[in-house]
């Protein structure tokens, strides 16, 4: 009687191309996360409250400005 397992079965198979092309999959989905991280790790921070503060700031030698 053949008591074999489907994991035993797949764990002897032997499919080298299947294999490769797994690993390069894998190896291109970690590269990929990786360039992303790194991409969004090089932008520069852009926040809408330092651009609210910066516009409202006052120069007190600025006599242009009318205060009304």
């Amino acid at each position: 009687m053949n008591n074999q397992t489907t994991y035993t079965l797949l764990v002897r198979s032997e499919e080298r191309s299947r294999d490769l092309l797994e690993t390069a999959v894998y190896a291109m989905c970690t590269l990929s996360a990786i360039v992303a991280i790194w991409q969004f790790a090089q932008q520069p921070l852009s926040l809408a409250a330092t651009k609210a503060i910066s516009s409202q700031h006052v120069d007190p030698q600025d006599n242009t400005r009318s205060h009304a």
